[in-house]
């Protein structure tokens, strides 16, 4: 030890030893020098462990912090990366189970021939229609939901979140539907095979009821997509935040693309399911030739089909939105994880 130095709290290492002498493990301990002596100081050695011990506890919860910090950044996303996202989920879920929605509103509108007229090519009739009105729609809803929802918490952020995340899925499906009704109508008028094109539809809609006839339904639409998007959302919220607590010791972010396909997949069937009858009066106001008032419509499917009718097309209803929201949700999620600041965490560990 060099003894020029001034007093100070240096550490000694003490060697494992071969010999005779006592085995002693490798540790570090304290010693208080001074010009005069060379001694061990219990009370240096006790103010040591203690800072020791305080730095430990500070670095784990450093660690934690900095963990839950960089989970929450996954979703500090700009309303404009909630836009983009919203449009290729949308684009993605709408393109891969269009088919079984092609069934679903040949049923309802009481298909002849039975399961032949339902399930006979083409599958794909309608769909330039809605694909270029529910990319739209899927910007507008989720940019509208994501911006309002982060808003409404921060403002309110003692207020129940069910009800925050109700009053923006409400707000995102009112902005929604706006500019998914012309598309929608078009899109089921080709899917009934009232017309061979959709371009045919158009114009066909057109020249009967001008732009008008483009907002025929609409009302219905709403009807049947603010109680769709009301449950389907905030269930989506709380089914997350129930996994968090139980799998992912509450971090909502750390939940993986595939786990939050299987929620949105939930959330989406059960909201399918409850607002099947309005979906079925909407159908018919949309298709219909006339301009038939809800309850004109709700009376000849009750005339027509009793009240079965009103569940027609809700297997495939189901299906079709819990199929399309289980792939809304993973490509929703998967985009939102990779697109902050570029990470690529998700990826890596999708699946894993």
């Amino acid at each position: 030890v060099n003894t020029n130095l001034r007093p100070s709290l240096l550490h000694l290492e003490i060697l494992r030893h071969t010999s005779t002498q006592p085995t002693m493990t490798s540790s570090s301990i304290p010693i208080a020098l001074s010009n005069d002596s060379l001694a061990p100081s219990s009370s240096a050695a006790a103010a040591a462990v203690g800072v020791g011990s305080t730095a430990s506890k500070a670095v784990a919860g450093a660690g934690v912090a900095a963990s839950k910090s960089a989970s929450s950044a996954i979703a500090a996303l700009t309303w404009k990366q909630h836009i983009v996202i919203g449009g290729l989920a949308r684009g993605t879920a709408t393109s891969s189970m269009f088919p079984v929605d092609t069934m679903k509103t040949r049923l309802q509108m009481g298909a002849t021939n039975g399961m032949h007229s339902v399930l006979k090519p083409p599958y794909f009739a309608g769909y330039g229609a809605a694909i270029c009105s529910q990319i739209p729609y899927g910007m507008v809803v989720f940019g509208t939901y994501e911006t309002a929802k982060t808003a409404l918490i921060e403002k309110f952020p003692g207020a129940p979140k069910l009800g925050l995340y109700l009053s923006a899925a409400v707000l995102g499906d009112l902005m929604g539907s706006l500019v998914l009704t012309p598309g929608e109508i078009v899109k089921q008028q080709t899917q009934a095979g009232l017309y061979k094109t959709n371009t045919d539809a158009l114009r066909g809609i057109l020249a009967r009821r001008g732009a008008r006839g483009l907002y025929q339904g609409y009302f219905g639409l709403v009807a049947r997509d603010l109680p769709f998007r009301a449950l389907q959302l905030p269930m989506y919220e709380q089914f997350k935040d129930f996994f968090a607590a139980r799998y992912t010791n509450g971090v909502v972010d750390d939940i993986r693309p595939h786990q939050a396909a299987c929620i949105g997949a939930a959330a989406g069937m059960i909201s399918a399911g409850l607002t099947n009858p309005v979906d079925v009066i909407k159908t018919q106001m949309m298709v219909g030739k006339g301009d038939a008032s809800v309850l004109q419509v709700v009376r000849n499917v009750h005339t027509e089909r009793g009240i079965l009718g009103f569940a027609a097309g809700a297997p495939q209803r189901m299906g079709f939105l819990g199929g399309s929201s289980a792939v809304f949700f993973i490509v929703y999620e998967f985009a939102r994880g990779t697109m902050q600041d570029g990470s690529l965490s998700w990826t890596v560990e999708m699946m894993g």
